[in-house]
């Protein structure tokens, strides 16, 4: 798997006369084994296989790799470097005449002894015998296969890891292909690519533990990837040999990683810190003070899970007592409140706090709970109550979330925690699917509340105001969850560039901007404000870290909107690795913006196939309230790839969700809904159906998804929406505005040159079916106009683009294939007519009347759009 390409030039190397064979070296676990048995298998009809085993134990022993084959030696001879070879030769003496030198396939070669090892390369160098060997990179292969290496006589090549697309496939291999990409990231992350962690982690035993299969697509539990016996033994055997030194050394590490150079050069054994990372073992990271960590994250989960519990305090009181330890990283924070926890050490209450908020962004709900229900200060206690409800929320427990929550805010005097319990009710009320007036009556909370602590403080001052301003920022959240963006747009302006805002605020204000302007027909310059918004975030690291979902789903709608594929893809591929728990809370995220942008493009069978995965993740984590969008768009998927009974389904499961989360988002949902019910109810209620939606959409200032709904209806035949879709998108900004625009102008007017010029721009902007409808439309044109021959000339593009769209028919393309295709009879008589056959002839070869010849022909040079028989050599009759 993932290694065909390396097989490929490994055969290719044994075969040339100049190399006598390959030296692969790569980490345990890597697939040396697996390659050499997918090369030997190739070689199997052609070449002697001789295997050599090397062992640890048989190290020291002189010849002990090779003594199956020295049977025949007498013991006076057993240490006669002479007479070994003599054996040996004459061992390969007796194969075959005149077939190749035999192949020594020399695994664990890192482990042969050198006695082997200089008697294996005299018979490479000697070209008596070829070689695949295999080593690990630390102790690394024999000095005298280096040798060869560096005298071209051996080839080296080093094994990598698998990449992404090809985890994923083995992935597939094991799992089927319904997997959702948080699946994918997360197997990516824990096994770094290595197939054997990899292949440990999917076994039936160990995926139960972090994994669920559901309506056929498998999903993450919520848990992490638990380490079973079976990758234990194998990291475990990895790791004997060590000294006791080294194996200290590996377990601080593992139990402190990242850990600074100096701390752990104080406490354990220097020398073995450098041998260890000689056998790259562990690593560094730069800065000042180095950090060290082990080079797997799979090696710290298996030392941590076997260091006895007596000894694994010792270690950690011993850092503990080194007062700058916790001056390192923040996952070094959060292990140093942890230790002190277990160790009994006192910590304050204001440190225990700030580690509750640090692991709840980081998605470490688990010791958040342990650390905030340590907080015993009473004015820390409603504090570290809003973080319990956080940890609470995610767990899925809503309702105890929400007592606590109502129980912090009853008797709020403090403005940061009245925010932050408001904020987490908001969070709570979207992943229960609550209405906008719910959310808006947060808000008005929010506003009492203020009013109540300014009273009682009986002075106002910039923390007030700007809690005032987040309470303006959530009622635009509210308008906009209502579709009124011409209203949220002018209150966004003002407080994106207010002269008290903060960061936070502006924060929000750009990604609340952006969906205004992005819904708006404005998707550059909502990607834009995104953009920004995104760009503040990456700037403090994880302080702003909760807010970045809700930035990313904005900004990804802006860029879809834009039909900017390039920076889409940019997005899918750079934010689903940014926080290692942030994964599991994008839910179905990843396939929706796969889904939308295969939808937007034509390729239905892939929109089909990502919708579906996003329906099942967002079952589980909809915090973006994108379930009814994505519902409603896979049922069309399924709809125009010929799964009638899938766009049933969902369309069924559309119409039961409750009305919850944007109303465009619901509305678009609709939408889909309605071109998918058109395949199965027919076309004239569907068209009614979207434009209403398109006239109510229009006059609420939600101009792109009016422009959705026209675009649909005119896909089911409804002509009279091409002058109000064109007129919407005369302004619009990005690739997809110009080129919905263009068709629309294009379609009206019946202009074949138009059509062809739009057909044109939507292909080269990846808008497949947008271009074969164009190009299909522009071939019954012509064709009804007479111009046979210009109408044929589209049709190889046309059916370029048909190919493209999976296999998706459409009837404008079917009517110009029609109305410019001849038919059987049509193409003998041209054969017959290009050969120089009269009229009279070829009515006697095919046994009609002379003047049915004559009115094939009169519809043939229509068809072909010529006017002389002479024309008709240059025609291709197929």
């Amino acid at each position: 798997m993932g290694r065909q390409v390396l097989v490929t030039q490994i055969l290719q190397q044994l075969s040339e006369a100049h190399r006598y064979g390959a030296l692969v070296v790569g980490e345990p676990g890597l697939g040396k084994t697996a390659l050499s048995r997918a090369i030997v298998d190739a070689l199997a009809d052609e070449v002697t296989v001789i295997h050599i085993g090397a062992q640890p134990s048989l190290k020291k022993v002189p010849y002990g790799a090779i003594a199956p084959y020295l049977t025949d030696l007498s013991v006076a001879d057993a240490g006669s470097p002479i007479a070994i070879y003599r054996a040996l030769t004459k061992h390969l003496g007796q194969l075959k005449p005149g077939t190749p030198a035999p192949l020594f396939v020399v695994d664990d070669a890192h482990d042969l002894d050198d006695s082997t090892s200089v008697l294996l390369t005299q018979l490479i160098a000697t070209r008596k015998a070829r070689a695949l060997v295999l080593a690990r990179p630390t102790p690394g292969p024999p000095s005298e296969f280096l040798a060869l290496w560096h005298d071209h006589i051996l080839h080296r090549y080093d094994l990598a890891p698998l990449n992404l697309e090809e985890i994923h496939e083995l992935c597939v291999r094991e799992l089927g292909d319904q997997i959702l990409s948080s699946v994918i990231t997360l197997l990516s992350k824990t096994s770094e690519g290595n197939p054997m962690f990899l292949l440990a982690l999917l076994h039936s035993d160990a995926r139960e533990k972090f994994l669920v299969e559901r309506n056929g697509v498998w999903c993450l539990s919520g848990e992490r990837p638990e380490i079973d016996l079976r990758l234990t033994d194998l990291i475990r055997g990895q790791l004997r040999g060590r000294t006791p030194a080294e194996l200290e050394v590996l377990e601080t590490v593992a139990l402190a990683e990242p850990v600074a150079l100096s701390i752990l050069r104080t406490i354990c054994d220097p020398e073995a810190i450098d041998d260890l990372a000689r056998d790259q073992l562990v690593g560094f990271s730069g800065g000042f003070d180095k950090g060290v960590a082990l080079t797997h994250p799979l090696y710290g989960e298996v030392i941590r899970a076997h260091v006895p519990i007596g000894r694994s305090i010792a270690i950690r009181r011993r850092l503990l007592t080194l007062s700058e330890y916790q001056t390192g990283s923040i996952e070094g924070f959060l292990r140093w409140v942890s230790w002190g926890l277990d160790c009994g050490t006192v910590i304050d209450d204001a440190t225990l706090l700030r580690a509750a908020i640090v692991a709840n962004r980081l998605y470490d709900h688990a010791f958040a709970l342990r650390a905030a229900r340590e907080v015993q200060a009473p004015e820390l206690r409603s504090r570290a109550l809003v973080e319990i409800a956080h940890a609470r929320m995610t767990r899925g427990d809503f309702s105890y979330a929400r007592e606590l929550i109502d129980e912090t805010l009853q008797n709020c005097v403090s403005l940061r925690i009245a925010k932050e319990a408001t904020l987490l009710s908001i969070d709570l009320r979207m992943r229960s699917r609550s209405n906008s007036a719910e959310i808006q009556g947060d808000a008005d909370r929010w506003a009492d509340t203020i009013d109540r602590i300014e009273q009682q403080a009986g002075a106002s001052d910039r923390s007030l105001r700007v809690s005032r301003l987040g309470c303006r920022l959530l009622t635009c959240f509210v308008m906009n969850l209502e579709g009124r963006y011409q209203e949220s747009e002018k209150h966004l302006l003002e407080l994106r560039d207010h002269p008290e805002g903060t960061d936070e605020t502006r924060i929000a204000a750009l990604a609340l901007l952006g969906e205004v302007l992005g819904a708006t027909g404005r998707a550059l310059a909502g990607a834009a404000a995104t953009a920004d918004a995104l760009a503040i975030i990456a700037g403090h690291g994880h302080r702003f870290l909760r807010h970045q979902e809700f930035v990313i789903t904005r900004h990804g709608m802006s860029l879809v909107r834009a039909g900017s594929w390039k920076e889409v893809g940019t997005l899918l591929a750079d934010y689903p690795q940014s926080t290692d728990g942030g994964m599991m809370h994008f839910g179905g995220m990843l396939e929706f913006f796969e889904g939308v942008v295969a939808l937007r493009q034509g390729k239905m069978r892939t929109a089909r196939k990502r919708l579906i995965l996003a329906v099942e993740g967002f079952r589980e984590s909809d915090i973006a309230q994108l379930m009814t969008l994505s519902t409603g768009m896979a049922a069309y998927a399924c709809a125009m790839a010929g799964d009638s009974a899938g766009a049933q389904q969902y369309a069924s499961e559309f119409a039961a969700l409750p009305a919850y989360g944007p109303l465009q988002a619901r509305l678009l949902g609709q939408i889909h809904v309605a071109g998918a019910e058109a395949r199965f109810k027919g076309a004239a209620g569907s068209i009614a159906e979207l434009r209403r939606i398109a006239h109510y959409a229009s006059t609420s200032g939600m101009t792109a998804l009016a422009a959705s709904a026209l675009e649909l209806a005119v896909r089911l035949g409804d002509t009279a929406s091409l002058a109000p879709l064109g007129e919407i998108t005369s302004g619009f900004e990005g690739v997809d505005g110009a080129v919905v625009h263009s068709m629309a102008l294009a379609m009206r007017a019946k202009d074949a040159a138009a059509l062809e010029s739009a057909a044109i721009q939507a292909r080269d902007a990846d808008y497949l079916l947008i271009a074969a409808e164009c190009f299909g439309t522009a071939a019954n044109v012509l064709a009804h106009e007479g111009q046979g021959q210009r109408a044929r000339a589209l049709q190889s593009p046309l059916n370029e683009l048909i190919e493209k769209l999976e296999g998706l028919q459409r009837p404008q393309f079917s009517d110009s294939q029609s109305a410019t295709k001849l038919t059987e009879r049509e193409r003998d008589i041209v054969t017959l007519a290009a050969r120089g056959y009269s009229n009279r002839d070829i009515a006697e070869q095919q046994g009609v009347s002379v003047r049915t010849v004559e009115g094939h022909l009169y519809r043939i040079f229509a068809k072909l759009g010529i006017s002389r028989r002479e024309d008709l050599r240059d025609v291709d009759p197929t």
